[in-house]
């Protein structure tokens, strides 16, 4: 499936507008780009998107207390009704001694 990623901006599905959101920019099959509200201050990530439109990413940014957070995710995409994309991540911190794993779902604004 093809996805333009390229100028997009997404939020975490169900929460208010100070809930950590993301702008994307895409060339080929790389999608970069920042993030930041919600307990991040300021955050980057790179991805290369598969034939499916799924994206592997790796990401790192600074929370509100300035700690490094690190970690890599698989985003797979759906599109809605209305056209927009939501996607369902998997996440995985890496940089703690204690590995934290989870899952958000986001949504385009």
């Amino acid at each position: 499936m093809k996805i333009n990623y390229n100028n997009k901006t997404f939020r975490v599905s169900g929460e208010n507008e100070e809930a950590t959101h993301f702008k994307y920019f895409q060339k080929g099959n790389i999608v970069w780009g920042e993030y930041e509200g919600g307990g991040v201050t300021k955050g980057t990530l790179i991805a290369k998107v598969d034939d499916e439109g799924i994206l592997h990413m790796h990401y790192n940014h600074l929370n509100a207390n300035l700690e490094f957070k690190l970690g890599k995710c698989i985003s797979t995409p759906k599109i809605l009704e209305d056209g927009k994309i939501e996607l369902f991540e998997k996440y995985e911190s890496i940089n703690t001694a204690v590995v934290s794993k989870g899952e958000i779902t986001l949504v385009e604004v």
